[in-house]
């Protein structure tokens, strides 16, 4: 069991600098983890398991203050509680000038829910959480099956590495790549639902099935449904839409190219744009794109030199002796103007991992964020894959598009959920 010992304060590292700006009714910048299990959650149980899991990753234990160039995390002696879900998903948690925890815990019937304000960590930081705190609860309500340890689902890292900004230890002042691909993008333009309410269309496809045609194609599951979401996209436009290309952003876990064990944000993101109206709309084509762009886009050099170019800002002497006031008001216009470069997200938090003895207990996991746009998210247990839709979209088209076309290459679809998850007035 790991114990933290904290520094009162930590500054944001690179990306997460950017959420503090643009949290807002629209998106708060709020991302869910959740495991349905195979019986009901037991509360108590829960809060013993998730009392044990805060001693492993006490950096969470911090709230966001302002200062007086950057926002930075301090240290803190709340402690999260378990709650029945009591609000819809992803909804507010970072409240500036408010000192409260950036994660919250809740449970609802079968399911346990991690949600955490994304400058706190990224995907992969919190699902290194969920599964801690998870195993934590299968030992408390299974002793006789489930006896741990519970290094089993926790990096082999120090304190000190879980809490590196790995940014900032992998930065190089290197010259920037000059053939970024760089879009303006067909946007959605549907009619949007009222006070902010965030729809969730969510489906399990049999991950045995999606490898199956994947492979078919000659290609990976993730190129494969990248491809299938450019062109549901592009089953929704106008001939005159499509002059612009379906651009989509894709994160990217930096730990895959540089050793590290943060638990803090350490991702990139490439933007993959197809236009339906000087390229073949037939799926093969458009998978052969997508291929050939994840070839050359996915390598060490080029990924190094995206995160190189988003820390490069940040190191400027002139950014950095500018007030938090005017940097907020920068990355804010930067972000509103970068809107125009993307359709919707597509990311993707892989295959999750967990003890054999755990299996008969879990039903399977998902993972979905809010969201201004559309993005489409997805996560695999054993041979349940599950794919999570979010939008601020009154229709469904885009979605129905989307599993139709699973249907159609033969990939049976059960739709989990279908409906309105958040809103408020």
């Amino acid at each position: 069991m790991a114990h933290f010992s904290r520094k009162k304060w930590r500054t944001l590292e690179n990306t997460a600098k950017i959420f503090p700006a643009t949290s807002g009714k629209k998106d708060e910048r709020v991302f869910r983890l959740s495991c349905q299990l195979t019986e009901e959650v037991e509360p108590e149980k829960l809060q013993k398991a998730l009392d044990l899991c805060i001693e492993d990753y006490s950096l969470f234990l911090c709230v966001l203050r302002c200062g007086i160039f950057w926002n930075y995390l301090e240290e803190s002696e709340l402690r999260p509680v378990v709650r029945e879900e009591y609000r819809p998903p992803c909804s507010q948690i970072y409240v500036r000038d408010q000192k409260n925890l950036l994660f919250e815990v809740t449970y609802y019937k079968k399911r346990i829910n991690f949600e955490t304000y994304h400058a706190l960590t990224d995907g992969t930081g919190a699902l290194q959480f969920l599964r801690s705190l998870v195993y934590y609860y299968l030992m408390e309500a299974y002793p006789d099956r489930v006896k741990g340890p519970v290094s089993q689902v926790q990096a082999d890292a120090t304190d000190e590495e879980m809490a590196e900004d790995s940014f900032d230890k992998y930065y190089s002042d290197r010259g920037a790549i000059e053939d970024i691909p760089k879009y303006k993008s067909h946007q959605l333009k549907y009619h949007r639902l009222e006070y902010g309410q965030m729809r969730l269309v969510e489906g399990i496809v049999p991950t045995e099935a999606l490898v199956r045609t994947a492979r078919s194609f000659q290609t990976t599951v993730t190129v494969y449904l990248t491809a299938v979401f450019l062109c549901a996209i592009a089953r929704d436009m106008s001939p005159r839409q499509k002059k612009r290309p379906v651009a989509l952003m894709t994160p990217v876990n930096l730990r895959s190219y540089f050793p590290s064990s943060s638990v803090r944000n350490f991702f990139g993101w490439i933007d993959i744009g197809y236009n339906f109206s000087e390229q073949s709309e037939k799926l093969e084509d458009v998978i052969a794109f997508t291929s050939e762009f994840f070839k050359k886009e996915l390598t060490p050099e080029r990924i190094a030199a995206r995160m190189n170019g988003f820390m490069r800002m940040e190191k400027n002497p002139f950014m950095r002796i500018l007030p938090l006031p005017l940097k907020l008001w920068g990355m804010q216009a930067g972000a509103a103007f970068s809107t125009s470069a993307d359709t919707a997200v597509f990311s993707n938090i892989g295959k999750i991992q967990m003890p054999e003895e755990c299996g008969p207990y879990i039903d399977w996991f998902d993972f979905y964020t809010s969201t201004p746009k559309m993005e489409l998210c997805m996560c695999s247990w054993r041979d349940k894959l599950t794919v999570s839709f979010t939008s601020g979209y009154a229709n469904t088209r885009i979605e129905r598009n989307f599993f139709r076309m699973l249907t159609e290459q033969g990939i049976p679809v059960e739709i989990i959920a279908l409906g309105k998850e958040k809103g408020g007035d």
